[in-house]
């Protein structure tokens, strides 16, 4: 008898306490409850449920309407691609009922959730499999720490959102080969994501309030870096593979001493783009890239160059337009390009 009495006062006081944690956190007793809501053994197979969530998918089809949700079987039947898009009704979390899924695009389309109308689950967790996420034109502001869970992620694309931060797990994604975060508000990056060496693509286009990417200096593998349109204002350091660098349209006034630590050191041809800056002075040192074969320096206020500047013999393409030169430099300039490097073109008009 005093067993059982104890039994129910336990299991009572059980209930009291959960009670107090939904009324004290009623945010992560939703979180809770959504993930224990997902019943995926209801259902006898992926094409069940992606034709009950969405009625009028686009399966396995050869040219899919862009506009419209689509999705791709594997060869077991099993959903492995899905582009949700423009989906007027909440995306449920039997979403995360695919194991198989290795490529989630959403577009214009919101996850269920009691308090706030688009967000990102952390339901997502349970696609193991999951390689690629894009996210575009959803209303969020941040991501939650559990995305760094997702080990196979290689390609993380966030765009067209309200996204003021990345969560300092993103450091744990040590498979992610691309990361575009880009047309959203993002502020500053996180210190891990230092972290992240298998990364070789970084696209951050268009993010007006982000001052500064030192962040990154030292990542090992990245070759292609595109910040264009941000308010960055100095260069990144020591980024042995760097290729393809495209800068235009921020907050540059001089290429200092700092560009000498983005040499490619597998001798590889560079491409660099800082148009639309306000760079008025090169340094000298400069003349230690030399595989950087074309230079863009349009629309600055640059009104000398390093007489380094000739020696860089791989130099092919060179513009200068809209600057400052005066017409008796233009003439000595291009006369002396012409006496030590025939081949380049070099553009002041």
């Amino acid at each position: 008898m005093m067993q059982m009495q104890i039994f129910y006062i336990l299991q009572l006081i059980y209930l009291l306490q959960s009670q107090w944690i939904i009324n004290a956190y009623p945010t992560d007793a939703t979180k809770l409850k959504n993930i224990q809501e997902i019943n995926c053994s209801q259902y006898k197979t992926d094409s069940d449920i992606i034709r009950k969530l969405f009625p009028d998918i686009q399966l396995n089809a050869m040219s899919p309407d862009r506009s419209i949700t689509s999705a791709l079987l594997n060869t077991n039947d099993r959903v492995n691609f899905t582009k949700i898009v423009n989906e007027t009704t909440c995306i449920p979390s039997t979403i995360f009922c695919f194991e198989d899924l290795e490529t989630l695009i959403i577009e214009n389309s919101h996850f269920c959730d009691s308090k706030r109308r688009n967000y990102l689950p952390e339901q997502i967790i349970k696609l193991k499999k999951l390689t690629t996420l894009q996210i575009s034109h959803v209303n969020f502001i941040s991501l939650p720490n559990i995305i760094g869970k997702l080990s196979y992620l290689t390609d993380l694309t966030i765009s067209y959102v309200n996204l003021i931060s990345l969560p300092e797990t993103i450091g744990n994604l040590s498979s992610l080969q691309r990361l575009s975060i880009f047309n959203t508000h993002l502020k500053s990056l996180p210190k891990t994501i230092s972290n992240l060496k298998s990364l070789k693509k970084l696209m951050l286009q268009n993010n007006s309030y982000l001052h500064s990417i030192k962040e990154i200096d030292g990542l090992p593998a990245l070759h292609t870096l595109d910040v264009r349109h941000c308010s960055i204002q100095d260069l990144p350091r020591n980024l042995p593979k760097l290729m393809n660098f495209y800068m235009p349209y921020n907050n540059l006034t001089a290429l200092g001493s700092d560009i000498k630590t983005l040499i490619n050191k597998a001798n590889k041809n560079q491409n660099f783009q800082f148009d639309n800056n306000r760079i008025t002075s090169i340094t000298p040192e400069i003349r230690h890239l030399h595989t950087l074969s074309q230079l863009h320096l349009d629309h600055n206020q640059l009104h000398t160059l390093p007489k380094d500047i000739f020696d860089m013999t791989k130099l092919t393409d060179l513009y200068l337009r809209n600057n400052r030169f005066s017409p008796h430099r233009i003439h000595d300039y291009r006369n002396e390009f012409n006496k030590r490097n025939s081949k380049l073109k070099v553009y002041f008009n």
